[in-house]
C-alpha cells in the first residue's frame, strides 16, 4: 500500500497517523490502514479524508497506523508523542466516554485517578453548578484550557463538541503560565474536517427513584465547500439541546443548548486558517445540597429523622442561568520545510446569574431539638472574559550530531472579572426531612451596592526543546517567564472603594530526560518549577495573612517524577507508572471556618499507573489507579495529621469494552474513591467522604452502517455515595442513584 500526503514534516505526519487511527471505525479504537483512515495531515488532529495529491504530493512506504499509544498531544508547545514526554499525561478520546454517555467535563474527567470533585461556584453541589475539582492534591478549577487557551468562568462544560480532553500532570508552569501547581485540562475542540458527514445521538434517561428523566440529542454536519475559490474549504456545525431532571434528585434540572460553527480554509496545503464561534445557554434549578444531619454517620441528640436522599431544599423559583460564547481564530502557515508557524486569538465571555437556597452550615442552623432546618437565600452574578493570543513556531534543526524539536512562542492574555454583592435572606425554618421546594420564600436577595472588579494583563514568553543526543537518550527543557500585572478594586455599598494592585515576572522551568531501551518503551526523570502568584483568581485583599495579599509571595510549586511509558500490542495500548513528589511552598491555607493558617509547605507524593489502548481490534482497555500521600508542615494538630483536605489516598478506574461480534459490543467498568478528609468542623473534627464503589455496564448494537443502539447502566449496585462538600463541610451532595441511559447514534 502507498500512502500520498501533501509534503508535511514527519512529526506532522507522524500525529496525522496516530489520530486517524482513533476514528477508522464507529466506537472503536484500533489498527487500520492508513489509506482508509488517514485524515489531511495539516488539521490539527482532526480526522478525515487523505487529502487530494498535488503536485507537491511525496510517496511514502507502507505505513501501519498505530493506535492511541502514539498520539500527539493537540498542543504545540509539546516536541514529542506522550510515549517519549517526560510528564504524566492522560489523553481521553472522545470515544471512550461517548460510550459512558459522559456528557460534561467532570464526567469525562472520572476517567483519570486523583481527581476529586468540590462543590462549584458559590458552594453548589451539583455539576450544574460549574467544573471544580482537585488534581492531585491541589485546586485545579481555574487550570481549564480550551484548544490551548485559558478558559475563564465557572459553568458546566458541555462536551458536545470536544474530539478529547488532555489531562497534563505536574507543574505546568512553562506550559499555561501562573497556576496549575499539579497540572491542568486541554479540551480539544471538533474543527472542519476534508469529508462530508451527518452524524448525532439522541438519547433518554431515567433513574429508579424519581419520575426524572434526561432527553438530550446533538448533530454533527460536516460539509466540503467544492464552489470555494479558496483550496480546502469545508465548514462544520455542532448542536446540542438538553432538557433534564438532575437524575437522583427532586425538583432540580438541568436545561442547555448550544451551537459551534466552524469554517476551515486551506486544508492540505501549506497555510490553513480555522474559524469559530460558540454559544451556549444554561438554564437550571440549582442543587446545593443535603444538609449535615443527613450526612452517613451523622450523631446528635436527639437523632434527626429519616431523610430522603431525594429531598431539596431549594425553590422551584430559584434558578441559575449561564451564557458562554466563545470565538477562535488560527492560523498556520508551513513557511518552510521541519518548519511551522501559528497564531492563534480566542476570545471567550461567561456571564452567571442566580438566585440559589442553600441549607444552612452553621452548627446552630439545625436545632435537633426541633427538628428544625434553617436555609439562606443567595443572590450571584459574576461576568468574567478572556481575550488571549498566542504566536507559536515549532521546527528541527541540529547541532553537529543532537537533533533539535523545538517550540517557541510570545502569549498575550488580559482577563476581567466583575461581580456585584447580594444580600442573603434567612428563610423560615421547616423540618428537616419535609421541605416544600413549591412554597414561595420569604423574599429575594437584592444588590447591596458593593461591587468588586479585577483585571490582569500577562506578558509571557517561553522556549521548549527536545534533544535528541541518540535513537536511545533525549532530553528536554522548558523555560517560560510571564510579566503579569494584576489591578483590583472592592467598592463598599457607601461608595467606598479600596484598589489594590500586584504584578511580577515570574520565570517557571522543566527538564527532563529519557531513557529509550526499545523504540516501544521509555524511562524518564523530570523536575519542574511553576507559581502561583497573588491575585490569581482576580481578587487581591489587604487583609494580613491572605493568599491574595499583594506583599504575600507566589506560591512557589515542584515536581519530580520518575516514571516508565511502554506499547504494547503493536504500539495500540500503552502502560504507563510514575513515582512522584510535589511541593507547595510559601502557602497560606484558609480554613473556612479557622481563618487563615500559616501551612508554610504542603507536600503530596504518590504514585499513578495507567493503562489506554486495546490488546487487539476488538477489545479495547482504559484504567488508571492513584495513590495519593499529603502532609502540611504548619497548622493545627488536626491539619497537621490529616494533610490536605480533598485527596482520596486511593483511587482508580476501569473501563473496557469487547466487541463480539461485528453487530455486539458489550463492557463496563468501576471507579473507585478512598476515604477523603475534608476541613474541620466547629469543633475541629474532620468530616470525611467516605469510600465507594461504582460499577457501569454498557451494551450497544450496531443496526446497520449507520445507526448504532447504546444501552448504559450506571451506578449498577445502587451505592449511596458522597459525592462533594461545599468549601466549608457544612452540606454536601450525594452521587447519582442507578440511572439507565438509552442512545441511538446516527452516522450518514
Amino acid at each position: 500500500m502507498t500512502l500520498s500526503t501533501p509534503n508535511t514534516s514527519s512529526s506532522e505526519l507522524r500525529r496525522a497517523t496516530a489520530l486517524a487511527a482513533l476514528f477508522a471505525t464507529p466506537g472503536l479504537i484500533g489498527t487500520v490502514h492508513a489509506q482508509e483512515a488517514t485524515k489531511d495531515a495539516n488539521q490539527a488532529g482532526e480526522p478525515g479524508k487523505a487529502a487530494p495529491a498535488s503536485k507537491d504530493t511525496v510517496k511514502l512506504d507502507d505505513v501501519v497506523v498505530l493506535g492511541e499509544a502514539t498520539k500527539q498531544i493537540s498542543s504545540p508547545k509539546y516536541t514529542e508523542p506522550v510515549l517519549n514526554t517526560p510528564q504524566t499525561i492522560v489523553v481521553i478520546p472522545s470515544d471512550v466516554y461517548a460510550q459512558q454517555g459522559a456528557v460534561t467535563l467532570s464526567d469525562v474527567l472520572r476517567n483519570t485517578p486523583g481527581i476529586t470533585f468540590a462543590a462549584g461556584e458559590g458552594g453548589g453541589a451539583s455539576a450544574t453548578a460549574g467544573d471544580a475539582f482537585y488534581m492531585r492534591g491541589f485546586d485545579a478549577t481555574n487550570n481549564i484550557f480550551v484548544d490551548g487557551v485559558r478558559d475563564v468562568g465557572a459553568y458546566s462544560r458541555d462536551v458536545y463538541n470536544t474530539e478529547s480532553v488532555e489531562v497534563a500532570k505536574g507543574t505546568g508552569g512553562t506550559d499555561i503560565g501562573r497556576g496549575g501547581p499539579t497540572g491542568y485540562i486541554n479540551i480539544v475542540t471538533k474543527r472542519p474536517r476534508f469529508e462530508n458527514f451527518n452524524a448525532g445521538t439522541v438519547a433518554y434517561g431515567l433513574d429508579e427513584v424519581t419520575s426524572g428523566s434526561t432527553q438530550r440529542v446533538t448533530l454533527d454536519v460536516n460539509r466540503t465547500v467544492d464552489a470555494s475559490p479558496i483550496k480546502g474549504t469545508a465548514v462544520r456545525v455542532s448542536l446540542m439541546g438538553q432538557d433534564s431532571d438532575v437524575l437522583g434528585r427532586d425538583t432540580a434540572d438541568s436545561k442547555a443548548w448550544g451551537v459551534t460553527p466552524s469554517l476551515a480554509f486551506g486544508l492540505g496545503t501549506p497555510f490553513r486558517a480555522f474559524f469559530s464561534y460558540q454559544h451556549e445557554e444554561m438554564n437550571n434549578i440549582p442543587d446545593y445540597g443535603m444538609p449535615s444531619p443527613a450526612f452517613p454517620g451523622y450523631t446528635s441528640t436527639p437523632m434527626p429523622p429519616p431523610i430522603a436522599s431525594t429531598n431539596f431544599y431549594g425553590f422551584t423559583s430559584d434558578y441559575d442561568d449561564t451564557t458562554h460564547d466563545g470565538f477562535l481564530a488560527r492560523f498556520e502557515s508551513e513557511f518552510a520545510p521541519d518548519f511551522v508557524l501559528s497564531n492563534t486569538t480566542r476570545y471567550s465571555a461567561v456571564q452567571r446569574n442566580a438566585i440559589v437556597t442553600a441549607p444552612g452550615t452553621s452548627p446552630s442552623s439545625y436545632v435537633p431539638a426541633t427538628g428544625l432546618l434553617t436555609r439562606s437565600r443567595q443572590g450571584n452574578k459574576r461576568d468574567t472574559d478572556i481575550f488571549t493570543n498566542q504566536t507559536n513556531l515549532v521546527g528541527k534543526f541540529s547541532t553537529g550530531p543532537v537533533f533539535h524539536d523545538f517550540s517557541t512562542g510570545l502569549e498575550v492574555i488580559r482577563e476581567t472579572a466583575y461581580q456585584p454583592a447580594f444580600g442573603s435572606i434567612t428563610i423560615t425554618p421547616i423540618p428537616v426531612q419535609s421541605p416544600n421546594p413549591a412554597a414561595t420564600p420569604n423574599g429575594t436577595p437584592a444588590r447591596t451596592g458593593a461591587w468588586t472588579d479585577g483585571q490582569t494583563d500577562t506578558f509571557a514568553a517561553y522556549f521548549n526543546d527536545t534533544l535528541k543526543f541518540s535513537e536511545k537518550w533525549l532530553v528536554s527543557a522548558g523555560l517560560r517567564l510571564d510579566s503579569y500585572n494584576t489591578d483590583y478594586v472592592s467598592v463598599a455599598a457607601n461608595g467606598v472603594a479600596t484598589p489594590a494592585s500586584a504584578d511580577d515576572d515570574l520565570f517557571s522551568w522543566k527538564g527532563g530526560i529519557v531513557f529509550k531501551p526499545v523504540p516501544a518503551g521509555s524511562i524518564y526523570a523530570s523536575y519542574g518549577v511553576s507559581f502561583r502568584p497573588p491575585g490569581t483568581d482576580f481578587a487581591l485583599s489587604t487583609a494580613a495573612g491572605n493568599q491574595n495579599n499583594p506583599a504575600t509571595d507566589p506560591q512557589e510549586t515542584t515536581n519530580a517524577e520518575l516514571g516508565v511509558k511502554w506499547d504494547f500490542f503493536k504500539s495500540r495500548l500503552q502502560a504507563t507508572a510514575a513515582l512522584f513528589n510535589t511541593e507547595n511552598e510559601n502557602t497560606v491555607f484558609t480554613d473556612p471556618v479557622l481563618g487563615p493558617v500559616a501551612a508554610g509547605k504542603q507536600t503530596v507524593r504518590g504514585i499513578e499507573l495507567g493503562l489506554s489502548g486495546r490488546i487487539n481490534d476488538d477489545w479495547l482497555l482504559y484504567g488508571g489507579f492513584a495513590y495519593l500521600d499529603s502532609s502540611v508542615d504548619v497548622g493545627t494538630a488536626a491539619q497537621v495529621s490529616y494533610g490536605l483536605p480533598l485527596i482520596p489516598k486511593y483511587s482508580g478506574n476501569v473501563w473496557t469494552t469487547y466487541r463480539v461480534n461485528t453487530k455486539l459490543t458489550l463492557g463496563g467498568g468501576f471507579n473507585y474513591q478512598g476515604e477523603t478528609n475534608r476541613l474541620q468542623n466547629t469543633a475541629g473534627v474532620s468530616v470525611t467522604m467516605p469510600s465507594y464503589w461504582l460499577f457501569n455496564a454498557l451494551a450497544s448494537y450496531q443496526v446497520n452502517s449507520h445507526l448504532v443502539l447504546r444501552f448504559n447502566i450506571n451506578n449498577l449496585f445502587d451505592e449511596q455515595y458522597v459525592r462533594s462538600f461545599n468549601n466549608n463541610g457544612g452540606r454536601f451532595s450525594f452521587g447519582t442513584p442507578r440511572t439507565y441511559l438509552l442512545t441511538a447514534e446516527f452516522k450518514f
